[in-house]
Parts: structure tokens; sequence; C-alpha cells
């Protein structure tokens, strides 16, 4: 099968300068990353609230936190794979704005109960409602990763998937502040305005996704998908010729020749020929990611407690004791976990995929250790605790200046465009899996805490051999990566040239 010189209008996207429609694009896709933090981890800082107006006097036992944590984790794993086959088939816009209609329904319907206020209907009801929700956060991740990939320049996409990813950061922090304000507000209420305060956080989530949405809606389809999976040249020269304000001409010959092309199918020997090992380690690295991710993060309350950063006594006040673990997170998310998304923004272009994934496997699992090994001696002095928040933070910048940023771009550069947001929701599903062991690793384990931080260590080494099967795709276009187009037929940023009359043309250096 012969391989053909890059589309011009692809050409076009690949070397333009970065323009006005690229910040527009990080932020739509990104306000949906933003909303997906926060409805995920809200739910963990409330859970201590629920808990107690719903299930006093330890009725419950200690399966409703790692019930109402996982529900939503457990809903990720089918959108991901639904809305990820979904943008191959339909097109990446086509339902990009049904996940965020989805999630703001579900936000706002977490917020309600049907039939009796009975401990029984609330937390049912709430657990339906959020795996729906987590069902449109997982289609979340396919979609606004192939938009952004299939939008940005081969010199910056890095940087500008990065950027999309790094409002999760801002969700975090959004998460811990709205937890904290809204507690304050009813601090010297009665204890029986609990429900208002849990409501009232699982409802904001709605607002960004709600603000966001008219702005989706009007996203152009990319170009890679109206040309090399729908065939209509023309669309894709005019879309991208309004969003570029620049002319650009239809090549339907091009289009067609595409089109005559044995095209490979995702369950082919020649699929599994050039892209099985890149598949099987994108979802390894990102599943052993999330294990940690997710029952570090979800589970801070209970870990900090142990060492006894967090006195969160039974006597206190419920609202202070959520103003205390809400006030605990969001110093973690704005010290840590936010400064490593900004180092990943600035270097992830410079450095590289693979050298900055194996750099945050390789910190975490020294930052792990540091805290594991010994771990008898943080609980011995009260004042190892903030030696001890120190190396638990640096674990969250490595995991965001690392694996937690590379494990979301690279299934989005590693696959032809007709397979790739499916293989990326593949990716993320088995991560998200991931993501749902670390929660019942993290309850089983909750009195071992020493050997949950050893089995996180071996995580983080099953990681780092499965990158390094992974290529570097830094400063290459999506087709001279994915071998759609031969090496070296790509156009570097002074082999084109633009003609108001005539359109994109190419010249020799």
């Amino acid at each position: 099968m012969a391989r053909n010189q890059q589309l011009r209008v692809l050409q076009a996207l690949d070397v333009a300068r970065t323009q006005l429609y690229h910040f527009m694009a990080i932020v739509i896709a990104g306000m949906g990353f933003f909303t997906d933090a926060y409805d995920l981890f809200t739910i963990s800082l409330v859970a201590d609230l629920i808990d107690h107006r719903y299930y006093p006097d330890g009725q419950r036992g200690d399966y409703l936190p790692v019930l109402i944590n996982a529900v939503s984790l457990c809903g990720t794993v089918p959108g991901q794979l639904v809305f990820g086959w979904l943008g191959d088939k339909m097109g990446r816009k086509r339902i990009y704005g049904v996940t965020l209609l989805l999630m703001i329904f579900c936000s706002l319907a977490s917020g309600f109960t049907f039939g009796k206020s009975t401990n029984k209907s609330v937390v049912t009801t709430l657990c339906f409602f959020r795996f729906w929700l987590g069902f449109s956060i997982g289609g979340d991740y396919p979609l606004s990763a192939t938009i952004m990939s299939e939008y940005a320049s081969k010199r910056t996409r890095g940087a500008f998937m990065a950027a999309v990813f790094a409002m999760q950061g801002f969700g975090n922090v959004a998460a811990g502040l709205v937890g904290t304000i809204t507690s304050a507000a009813f601090v010297n209420s009665s204890q029986d305005k609990i429900d208002y305060v849990w409501r009232i956080v699982l409802m904001f989530g709605a607002i960004p996704a709600l603000l966001t949405y008219y702005w989706r809606m009007k996203m152009p389809e990319t170009a890679r998908y109206t040309a090399l999976i729908a065939k209509d040249a023309k669309m894709a020269a005019s879309d991208m010729s309004a969003v570029l304000h620049m002319p650009i001409v239809p090549e339907d010959d091009g289009v067609n020749e595409l089109a005559s092309q044995d095209q490979y199918g995702l369950f082919s020997s020649e699929f599994l020929r050039r892209h099985g090992l890149h598949l099987l380690s994108t979802a390894v690295c990102w599943f052993v990611l999330d294990v940690t991710f997710y029952s570090l993060n979800m589970f801070m309350k209970d870990i900090f407690t142990k060492v006894r950063l967090l006195d969160i006594d039974d006597d206190l006040l419920k609202f202070k004791r959520t103003i205390r673990i809400t006030g605990v997170h969001t110093a973690i998310a704005a010290a840590c976990t936010l400064p490593g998304y900004f180092f990943a923004v600035a270097f992830i272009d410079r450095i590289g995929r693979v050298k900055i994934q194996l750099l945050g496997f390789t910190m975490m699992t020294v930052f792990q250790l540091c805290l594991a090994i010994p771990y008898p001696k943080w609980l011995e002095c009260n004042r190892n605790k903030y030696g001890f928040a120190v190396l638990y933070g640096f674990t969250f910048f490595f995991a965001n200046f690392g694996p937690n940023t590379t494990t979301f771009i690279l299934p989005a550069e590693l696959f032809p465009a007709r397979l790739r947001s499916t293989c990326h929701g593949i990716s993320g599903a088995v991560g998200k899996i991931g993501a749902v062991v670390g929660v019942f690793a993290f309850h089983l384990l909750r009195n071992q805490f020493r050997t949950l931080l050893f089995v996180l260590v071996g995580c983080n080494l099953v990681g780092i051999m499965f990158t390094l099967l992974l290529p570097e795709t830094m400063g290459k276009s999506l087709e001279e990566i994915t071998g759609e187009t031969e090496e070296g037929q790509t156009l570097d940023d002074e082999a084109t040239t633009v003609n108001a009359d005539d359109g994109i043309h190419v010249v020799p250096v």
C-alpha cells in the first residue's frame, strides 16, 4: 500500500502559528476537564457529611465512602469505550456536546433524591446518578484529547494537550475551595443543614459545563476526521480556511486516493503488527498510574489522619471537620498538583513525552519509598507529619509532571485517525479500571498503609518498563507518527507559504 503525501489542509494545521482558535479550543476542551476533576474529587470531600447524615453511629460500617467514591469511576469505564468508539464512527464534534449535556444533568441530579428521604433512597439515587456522571466524564477523555491533538500544530501539540489536561488541576482546587466556602457558610448552623452543604457542592459542578456548552457546539469538526474519515475534502478545506483565516484549496483527488487504500481495522493482524504494542503499553501505563493517583488522592483525608496531620476527632462539629478536610485537599492541590501540570505544559515539547513519563514514574517511586521505608518513624513524632506531607505532595507533583499528563497525550498521537478516539478510549478505560482497583485496594489495606505504598511502588516499576516500549512523538505530525504518510513527506514551517489568491502551496527550502 503506497502512503501518500500529507493533504494540504493537514499541512496547514501542522505548521500553523499559534492563533486565537488554539486558545479557544484549549479553554473549551479544558473546561470539560475542569468539570471532570471537580465532579470526581468533590465526592471524597463530602463523603464524611453524607456518612454522618444518613448513617449515624457507624450503622453503615466502612463501605459507604468506598462505594460512593468508586461508583463514578466505574461509570467512566464504559463511557470511555462507548464515546471513544462513537467519536470515530460519528465524528468528534457531533457527540462532543452529548457528553456535556449528560454531565450537566447528572451533576444537578446528584443533588436530588427521589421518594422518601431515607438513607437507602438517598444513597441509591446518588450512586445511580454518579454512575452516569462518570459515564459522561469518561466520554470527555477520548473526545477532548482527539480534538485537541487534531487541531494543534506539530510543534505545540504536546503543550496544548497538556494545557487542556491541566484544567483538571484547577478543577481539583475548585473542589476544595467550594467545599470549604460552603461548609464555612453553614458552620454555625444546626447539623440538620448537612443536606444543603453536600448537595450544593455536588450541584455546583454543572455550572462550568453549562457555560461551555454553547462554544463547544460552535467548534467545527476536525479536519482530520472530515478529510481522512468522512472523505469530504471541500468541507475540511472550508472549515480550516475559516479557522486559520487563510484560503486552502480542496484536494478531492488526494482524498479519493486515500479512500481507495486498504485501511486495516482495530481487530486486524495489521493493526496488531503496527500498533498492538502501543495500545498495550499506553493501557498498562495508564492503569498503574491511576492505581496510585486515585488511591492517594481520594483517600487523602484518611492518610493524613493516620499521621496526625489532620485532626478530625468525632466530637468536632461536622462542618468544621469538612472545612479542615477540604482545606488540606486545597493546599496539596494548589502547592503540588497545579505546579506539576504547569511544568508539563512548559517542558512536554522540549523534553518529550517518553522522557517525562519515565521521570515521573521514577520520582514517584523514590518519594513513595521515602514514605514507606521509614513509615513507623513518621508516626512516632508529631513534627514528622510536615515532612510526610512534603514528600506526599512531591508524589503528586511528579505524577502530573509525568505519567498523569503523558498517559492522556500519547494515545491521542500514536494511532491512525479512524481509530484514534477508540484507542484512546480503550487506554483510558483500562486506566479507570486501575482507579477502581486503587480505591478498593486502599479500602482493603487501610490499616496497612505501608504495605499499600510498596504495592504502589511496584505499579510504578511496571509503568517504567512499559514506557520503554513507547516511541517518542514530539515534533512529528500525526500522520508521520501513525505511518499514514511516508517519513519526510510532512512539511516544516519554512516549507510552507500562503498566497491569498491560490491558497496554501509548497515551496522548496
